[in-house]
């Protein structure tokens, strides 16, 4: 019998997986049951293993799955024997009272599996902390990978046969058919942008880069506030600029449309004070979590982002802003800290299956020209940062820059509509152009132009 590193048999029962096997060749329902549950690697017998694999092929092709139809298939793969024969097949048949407990059964055969892991996983901690030659921060990484991995067990397999894919993504399409609904990402709230990108998807890495002052903390603050209220999905924000009472009011001043600077003033007005109550009470208990690490590195972002998704769960992670943050490691210059960073961004995504919208600042270049609209070449360290992501967008506002070069004939009302223009000069998975938004600089907030939902 297998022993552990430690001298002890490793924590299994034979008898869950006993019932678990003789549940599936017992009913076709079982056997829908625990395939959701358990794969061929939480069994601890080799020969447990074999039965499984020898029903699981049957269920692939949809062929029926009883102790001759498994027997056939062991005989083919050349394990009948390796199994304990056919009279073994017709024990589990028999050692299982009913089917009707088949997930309870797979269920205890995958607790123990994970026992089985995080033991393991525990003993590569200990010889990853004993590691001469890696850092702390290597070292935290790898270990909370680790555990990661176990509660997310399936995330580790390195090939996934595109016969699954193809079948999920043909329920997209009869959806889509029958209903008329099509397959989209998680929204943003602005109609327009969401249909030129169909919204923002799991391991996507988006840059929304400008100048300052354009608003790019506004627009994302927006995003987030929708995906939260009206998507009921978790958001991560990572404010290495702003503290996080400071973001607090930018939000109230958002939902509320009360000036941020209200609390600057003497006298409050009632129906000022109604409006940011009522905004109070809508963000009391919305999923939004707010770091203000104002020196953060892509490995503690991505260990902090890993315990909200397991504790919380997770929808949405904001990086306000990519420039801000710290490198993992020394690097010979900026340019190459940088590149790490958006590279370690995107795998984030990846690994977390969430999207990833990282703020970028521009190359003071964009203000020498006479079209002061941005272009890839503007972003700062862009040549890594623009390889790595997804999605760009600028955020780009005519009237700025209009109010600054004639400011005799800048528009003063705090709370006149501007046009704001998103540039989506990057695209991977959709097309390129732009989209314009309504900007209420006093406010500081971006809405639909056009009639829509938000």
């Amino acid at each position: 019998m297998h022993l552990a590193q430690d001298g002890l048999v490793p924590l299994h029962s034979v008898e869950a997986e006993m019932s678990t096997l003789g549940a599936m060749l017992y009913s076709e329902r079982a056997i829908e049951q625990v395939l959701a549950i358990v794969s061929e690697d939480d069994f601890y017998l080799p020969s447990h293993r074999m039965i499984f694999m020898a029903m699981k092929n049957l269920a692939s092709k949809s062929q029926p799955i009883d102790p001759v139809s498994t027997k056939l298939s062991l005989i083919e793969s050349g394990h009948l024997a390796d199994v304990g024969g056919e009279n073994y097949l017709i024990n589990l048949l028999e050692f299982v009272p009913s089917a009707a407990n088949a997930t309870y059964y797979a269920n205890q055969v995958l607790e123990r599996s994970l026992a089985r892991k995080l033991d393991a996983a525990g003993h590569d901690i200990i010889g990853i902390a004993r590691e001469p030659d890696m850092d702390a921060d290597d070292r935290i990484d790898k270990a909370e990978r680790l555990i990661f991995d176990v509660g997310n067990k399936r995330l580790g397999r390195d090939f996934v046969h595109i016969n699954p894919l193809t079948k999920e993504y043909m329920l997209e399409v009869d959806t889509l058919m029958e209903f008329n609904e099509p397959a989209l990402g998680l929204r943003s709230g602005f109609h327009d942008l969401d249909d030129m990108t169909t919204g923002f998807y799991g391991g996507d890495f988006v840059i929304v880069a400008a100048r300052p002052s354009m608003g790019k903390t506004s627009l994302v603050l927006r995003m987030a506030w929708h995906v939260a209220e009206r998507e009921r999905q978790p958001v991560a924000i990572f404010s290495l600029e702003m503290g996080a009472n400071q973001l607090t009011r930018r939000f109230a001043s958002m939902i509320s449309n009360v000036s941020p600077g209200v609390l600057k003033r003497p006298n409050l007005e009632v129906k000022e004070y109604k409006k940011l109550a009522d905004a109070c009470e809508r963000m009391y208990d919305l999923p939004l979590y707010i770091d203000e690490s104002s020196d953060i590195s892509a490995l503690e972002m991505r260990g902090k982002c890993r315990r909200l998704k397991r504790e919380h769960g997770l929808g949405l992670v904001i990086v306000d802003y990519l420039q801000l943050m710290k490198g993992n490691k020394k690097t010979e210059n900026r340019v190459q800290e940088i590149s790490d960073i958006a590279r370690s961004l995107k795998n984030m995504a990846k690994e977390l299956q969430v999207p990833v919208i990282a703020l970028s600042q521009l190359n003071r270049s964009v203000e020498t020209r006479e079209n002061k609209r941005p272009q890839l070449s503007d972003i700062r360290e862009s040549g890594s940062i623009e390889a790595e992501a997804d999605l760009v967008m600028f955020i780009y506002r005519d009237d700025y820059y209009k109010d600054r070069e004639k400011p005799e004939e800048a528009n003063t009302d705090p709370f006149r509509v501007e046009v704001a223009e998103i540039l989506i000069a990057k695209h991977r998975n959709g097309p390129v152009g732009t989209v314009k938004l309504g900007f209420i600089p006093g406010y500081a907030k971006f809405e639909n132009l056009k009639e829509g939902s938000y």
